[in-house]
């Protein structure tokens, strides 16, 4: 009897705190680039396209009804890709980032959203026994990404499950240079592509 009496008031809370938390999971789509890193001339380096998952957390600032304003973080797991030039495998990168931004949800017959959000991406490279003019280090960068996502969810009493499909791409782009931390920024993902679901509340 006294868990159902502390029940209900948890109920008549929850819908002040309107949000939401979901799992992403996405393919990163990096971009080939060309760069000299001590070898006789330069060399074309192979895209870096990786896959991975993100937690996200969302709260609902303002809302409207048939639209809502929301702030949400996202962690990142760290991804793992190959360094590849000519079919030899130079190296190693990983990506890792969290991520703090806006976003605004309409809620039609599907689900629309569009946002803008700060990353904190660390990229971290290890050479293979071919390149050893390629340092182990790490280089951490901050860009702004454009979100938009697509899909729906299911009204119930208490939490909507829900399901996107979520694009998401830097306002700025770096081109690599002969320097590794350059090198390993400009192979960062410049596109990523997920399905995002979770519960809303």
């Amino acid at each position: 009897m006294r868990k159902k009496l502390l029940f209900v008031p948890m109920l008549a809370v929850l819908p002040m705190f309107a949000g939401e938390v979901g799992l992403l999971l996405d393919k990163q789509v990096g971009k080939a680039q060309v760069a000299n890193l001590g070898a006789t001339k330069s060399s074309s380096f192979d895209s870096i396209s990786p896959t991975g998952f993100g937690i996200r957390g969302g709260y609902d600032v303002l809302d409207l009804k048939v639209a809502a304003l929301q702030l949400n973080a996202t962690w990142h797991n760290k991804t793992t890709g190959d360094i590849t030039t000519g079919g030899i495998k130079y190296g190693e990168l990983d990506n890792q980032y969290w991520a703090a931004g806006a976003m605004v949800n309409w809620k039609l017959l599907v689900n629309v959203g569009a946002g803008l959000e700060y990353r904190s991406e660390k990229q971290t490279w290890r050479h293979s026994p071919y390149a050893s003019t390629l340092t182990n280090d790490s280089t951490t960068q901050g860009r702004t990404w454009a979100r938009v996502n697509l899909g729906f969810s299911i009204p119930t009493p208490v939490v909507s499950p829900f399901f996107a499909l979520e694009v998401a791409a830097p306002l700025t782009k770096k081109d690599a240079s002969n320097v590794p931390k350059d090198f390993a920024e400009a192979l960062a993902p410049q596109l990523q592509i997920g399905i995002y679901g979770g519960i809303r509340f």
